[in-house]
């Protein structure tokens, strides 16, 4: 039964002897001046009631006119309350539902505020269970925040619904702006929603931080365990170190105590090194100021390059093309400060070199010395004829029969290349590559190095070969262009007998040249085999540390080694320190020897 109430109100419910039990005028809980509880006096049971501005409807308990029990109440936008209800109050365990975020919360309230412990599940699914205070985060909660595909996880303390005191956060995937990201897990202190204090990073990359934080990032004393190896210990602002190395420094020493002697060079970036000799290198990693920062664990590699000749020839291009089938396999040309680009060439400390070993420093066997010399080569026949006239004649003639050794030497170097490579495969020896190092307080340090004998068929040298070979064809045919141009005269008799007398003498000169020249090619072969070429190298030491601490490498160095042949002075002073077979002592000892047979006979007889 519905019965009409004042100001258009409806009750519809139980009653008792068909009459309510109320004082019309009292305010129902929420205390609402213009809504009025409808119960009687001393009145229970479960009711409906819909309030005057047709925005809240409760349904549910009531106790002496109030909602006390379960009870729902209904709002007009979608909200609702689902719970108990206390003295006309939402108090106790119950359900919110909030329409315009689509979240809801399950949990303890007090006085219609979210307050104790509860689960909040928000729209996107990210939940959070824990402690509430007055509608806010406060205390120890779980708040799981989903993403696209990966969630991120906050254990620990809250206050006013920041992440507040100790706690644990695994990051999701997403890179933030304190450069965190998914499978990161940070456990220490947080101070309004931001690391600030001591705690510990572990990074998803295996690279490990303990130390202060500040404003979510690396402030004040820490250490890191960096996934390359690097270990930094010491102080850290805004995220990076305070004082960062930034270049490598190459410190070389030839050990050669003559080389010493002499004063030092005034270009520093160019070195003399000599075969046979080992020589150290040592790096520091400095900073901007030029000091040394005592880094741990960097990675550091040194290579040795020799000067990349492209290739220039029509011979040469099925090399340029088996280069770019290789550009996966071989490693690219290094840019270089001295204005080329290098190639690596093979560098060892495990070679061992005894004095023997070591070659003379004979004019004969420095191939930068040529044997078309005037100083070196023979004399004409003529002598009313000048030093000027007789280098003259010996490289018109060199000219006139340029082409023919040419001829000459490409049919020996093809008849060369079917045997001879296959001997030098088997003869030239190859050697284990140099390790790179790990810096130790900022140095670390490479002893008894040695450039390895090239290998078969380094294509550096054949192209430098070929382009020294066509620069000296180029030079030889102009040069004969220009002898050949008919004169404007008719010659006479003196300058034909003049000509006769420079032919005759270039075909000994030339002779005796090539003689030479043969001999001497050998004898280099030979050096080649067991010692690297004479020329430039460049040295190079970089920084390989994988992946880069901080995201940054440091700047290479390059040093400029000009291999040689060991100076005279130290092939006499190493054969003092190792003397070799003395002739005379080993005579006196066995004419002692004999001696004695001889008295120890004639005292047998006596």
């Amino acid at each position: 039964m519905e019965l009409k109430l004042f100001r258009s109100n409806t009750y519809a419910g139980e009653k008792f002897r068909d009459k309510r039990n109320a004082r019309p005028l009292r305010q129902i809980s929420e205390r609402k001046e213009h809504s009025v509880n409808p119960f009687p006096k001393r009145g229970s049971g479960h009711g409906i009631y819909q309030y005057e501005n047709k925005y809240f409807r409760y349904e549910g308990q009531w106790r002496n006119g109030t909602k006390h029990g379960h009870g729902k109440l209904q709002m007009a936008d979608g909200s609702y309350y689902e719970g108990t209800f206390s003295n006309g109050e939402i108090d106790g365990k119950g359900m919110r539902f909030f329409s315009q975020t689509g979240s809801k919360y399950t949990g303890q309230f007090v006085k219609g505020e979210l307050h104790g412990r509860g689960t909040m599940v928000y729209t996107d699914g990210s939940m959070y269970e824990g402690e509430w205070y007055r509608n806010r985060k406060h205390g120890y909660g779980i708040m799981k925040t989903l993403g696209s595909n990966s969630s991120e996880v906050y254990e620990g303390s809250y206050d006013k619904n920041m992440k507040h005191g100790v706690g644990t956060m695994m990051y999701a995937k997403k890179i933030r702006s304190d450069g965190c990201r998914n499978g990161d897990r940070y456990e220490g202190m947080w101070v309004n929603d931001m690391r600030e204090g001591r705690g510990i990073l572990y990074s998803n990359d295996g690279s490990v931080y303990e130390g202060n934080f500040q404003g979510d990032s690396f402030s004040g004393r820490g250490v890191m365990h960096h996934i390359s190896g690097l270990i930094y210990d010491g102080l850290w602002v805004n995220g990076f170190p305070e004082i960062m190395a930034t270049k490598l420094k190459i410190s070389f020493d030839n050990n050669s105590e003559i080389d010493k002697k002499k004063k030092s060079p005034k270009d520093k970036t160019k070195v003399s090194i000599f075969q046979g000799i080992g020589f150290t290198v040592s790096v520091e990693c400095l900073n901007e100021s030029n000091r040394v920062i005592l880094d741990q664990g960097r990675e550091i590699r040194l290579t040795v390059g020799f000067r990349y000749y492209p290739p220039v020839s029509d011979n040469e291009k099925e090399d340029a093309l088996f280069d770019m089938i290789e550009d996966d396999v071989e490693e690219k040309p290094i840019e270089t400060p001295f204005g080329y680009s290098v190639v690596p060439y093979p560098i060892t400390d495990q070679i061992n070199f005894s004095v023997e070993d070591i070659p003379d420093d004979d004019e004969q066997d420095d191939p930068s010395k040529s044997p078309t010399d005037p100083s070196q080569g023979p004399t004409a026949e003529s002598g009313d004829e000048s030093s000027d006239e007789k280098q003259e004649n010996t490289e018109n003639d060199k000219e006139e029969n340029s082409e023919e050794k040419d001829e000459e030497d490409k049919a020996e170097g093809d008849e060369n290349d079917e045997s001879p490579d296959m001997e030098k495969e088997n003869t030239v020896p190859q050697f284990p590559p140099i390790t790179t190092l790990r810096t130790k307080d900022g140095l670390c340090k490479w002893d008894d190095l040695h450039l390895t004998p090239a290998p078969p068929k380094y294509r550096p040298f054949e192209r430098m070969e070929e382009q020294e070979r066509l620069k000296s064809q180029s030079k030889n045919r102009s040069r004969s262009k220009e002898l050949s141009t008919p004169s404007m005269g008719r010659p006479s008799v003196s300058d034909i007998r003049e000509q006769g007398s420079r032919r005759r003498s270039s075909i000994k000169n030339t002779t005796h040249s090539s003689m030479f020249d043969k001999f001497r090619m050998k004898k280099q072969k030979a050096l080649e085999e067991k010692f690297a070429k004479l020329g430039e190298y460049v040295l190079i030491v970089e920084d390989v540390t994988n992946p880069p601490f901080m995201n940054r490498r440091l700047e290479p160095d390059f040093l400029l080694m000009k291999l040689k042949q060991p100076p005279k002075e130290f092939k006499r002073e190493s054969k003092k320190d190792h003397p070799g077979w003395d002739t005379s002592s080993h005579i006196k000892a066995s004419m002692r020897v004999k001696e004695d047979e001889m008295l120890s006979k004639k005292h047998l007889k006596d």
